[in-house]
């Protein structure tokens, strides 16, 4: 609270205590009223989607080794043969492009990695309108086994009803993606705008990542919060763009450790910690509550 808001509260508690007339519901809630113009409230909440809205429930190595054969036979199919092992040179160039991507701050997206990928491999005639495509039917079989939380559903609802504003910022390669699953899980619905850094450019903690929503919402970002479960992207980069985080504990095994050594490594400790998305809306209310 700042100085302003808290003569704003003496006010409030001085009227209070001199007479019947003054601490009647009207005079308290106009008082109210004024203290929320001088308080930083939480107009916006940012949700990353991994292993915040939802987790995957499969085993990366063997759905990701589907998604490589499901990727070359889409190719074979479609006229354009590729050579044996192509899938494998795929799954190669999206990990070189994903470490790259974490230093640079910059996504390789999948559409990026294909098209490297059919260069390098000598398979130069696939036209530009292919490539989407085929990136979908690489991500079909991973896309099995994307789930949502049990509590996100009713979260989001509970923080509209309230009147905040909810948006996605997720780390992704490919924004399609992004768009079918929270389509298939009814999350798209609860959030705007639907970011991807796919679609951005830009990845978390970035603080160019985050400029979008504000901008979108026109809402200043000391009013945003960024919901997370990894401090060195979501927490970190909230703070950076002026924005809280709050960080999801225990979504992981171990404990995420950060992804590489930043100058401002003390932005990564969060404003709150939460183990479950329902106990969001409490720690939001708490730091809305005025009086």
């Amino acid at each position: 609270m700042n100085f302003i808001a808290y003569l704003a509260h003496r006010t409030l508690l001085r009227c209070a205590r001199r007479s019947d007339e003054l601490i009647h519901l009207g005079a308290r809630e106009r008082l109210k009223s004024l203290l929320r113009l001088y308080v930083d409230m939480i107009r916006g909440i940012i949700f990353d989607l991994g292993n915040t809205l939802m987790y995957f429930d499969g085993d990366w190595e063997s759905v990701s080794a589907r998604g490589a054969n499901a990727l070359e036979q889409y190719l074979m199919a479609r006229g354009y043969p590729a050579p044996e092992g192509f899938g494998q040179a795929y799954l190669e160039t999206r990990t070189q492009g994903f470490a790259r991507s974490r230093q640079t701050g910059v996504e390789y997206t999948a559409e990026q990695a294909l098209v490297d990928t059919l260069m390098r491999q000598g398979v130069c005639n696939v036209p530009a309108a292919e490539i989407p495509r085929a990136v979908e039917k690489f991500f079909e079989p991973e896309e099995l086994h994307w789930v949502s939380y049990p509590d996100a559903i009713a979260t989001l609802e509970i923080l509209r009803e309230r009147g905040l504003k909810l948006a996605l910022l997720s780390n992704a390669t490919d924004h399609a993606w992004i768009e079918r699953n929270t389509r298939k899980s009814q999350l798209a619905g609860f959030l705007d705008p639907l970011l991807s850094s796919a679609k951005i450019s830009f990845r978390k903690p970035d603080p160019r990542a985050f400029q979008p929503v504000s901008d979108a919402w026109q809402i200043p970002p000391h009013e945003i919060v960024m919901v997370g479960d990894a401090a060195s992207f979501d927490i970190l980069g909230a703070h950076r763009a002026g924005m809280r985080g709050v960080l999801i504990e225990e979504r992981w095994a171990e404990p995420l450790k950060p992804h590489a050594d930043f100058a401002d490594a003390h932005l990564m400790q969060p404003d709150a910690t939460i183990r479950q998305l329902g106990e969001l809306p409490s720690v939001i209310a708490a730091w809305n509550e005025v009086v």
